[in-house]
Order: structure tokens, then C-alpha cells, then sequence
């Protein structure tokens, strides 16, 4: 089940990077929003249900300082999407770019905390 769902968040994390790299290059840049919205939701759906009680979808990580930590960075990257996200309703393109630049910076980090917390000793 660990493999399964390091598979979704790496998944998620792509999606997200494909959406920023055709917003990036200028492309259909609504498309880029909303492909960068679907790896957000399945980022947040993976981590949340999970953690909602249902006993055959748990992850069971733990709760050392390291997750908790990731965990954390992971709830600021949604926090800084939904920012961003109304940014670009706001039409503020270059600031947009420059959140979605910062958050895929912060997702990675995420990522990797999350996972050095999981497969540490």
C-alpha cells in the first residue's frame, strides 16, 4: 500500500509541474490552471482521505516531528495554491507565475521531507 501511494502523490506532483510548465511556455494557460488543479485535488484527496478514519485506506506514517513537519509544508502548499489560484482570476499573471514557481519549489520540498520522514529509521 506504501508504494501505492507514493505513486499518487508523485503522480499529483507531475500533474502540477506539467501544468506549471505550459503555463510557463505560454501555452493555453487555462488549460495549465486547471491541469495544476487536478494534481492539487488528487495531492490533497490522497493525503486527507486516508487520514479520515477508514481503516482500509490508511498509511499509517506515524506522527514523528519529521511527518508532522511534511505534513505542514503540504497544507501550506494547498493554502499558497488557492492564493494562487485567485490570483489568476485576478489576472495578476506575473505574480501568478511567480506563486506557482515558489509552491512547486515548496511541493518538492514536501515530498522529499514527507518521504525521508516515512522511510527513516
Amino acid at each position: 500500500m506504501q508504494l501505492f501511494t507514493n505513486s499518487i502523490y508523485f503522480f499529483a506532483y507531475g500533474l502540477f509541474l506539467t501544468g506549471v510548465f505550459l503555463g510557463l511556455k505560454k501555452h493555453n494557460r487555462l488549460t495549465a490552471l486547471w491541469i495544476m488543479v487536478c494534481g492539487v485535488v488528487l495531492d490533497f484527496f490522497a493525503t486527507v482521505i486516508p487520514c479520515s478514519g477508514f481503516k482500509s485506506l490508511a498509511i499509517n506514517i506515524g506522527g514523528s516531528g519529521i511527518i508532522v513537519s511534511g505534513i505542514a509544508l503540504g497544507v501550506l502548499v494547498w493554502v499558497l495554491f488557492l492564493v494562487a489560484f485567485f490570483v489568476r482570476l485576478m489576472e495578476k499573471q506575473r505574480l501568478f507565475l511567480r506563486m506557482i514557481t515558489i509552491i512547486a519549489i515548496a511541493w518538492c520540498a514536501d515530498l522529499a521531507v514527507l518521504l525521508y520522514g516515512i522511510y527513516s529509521l
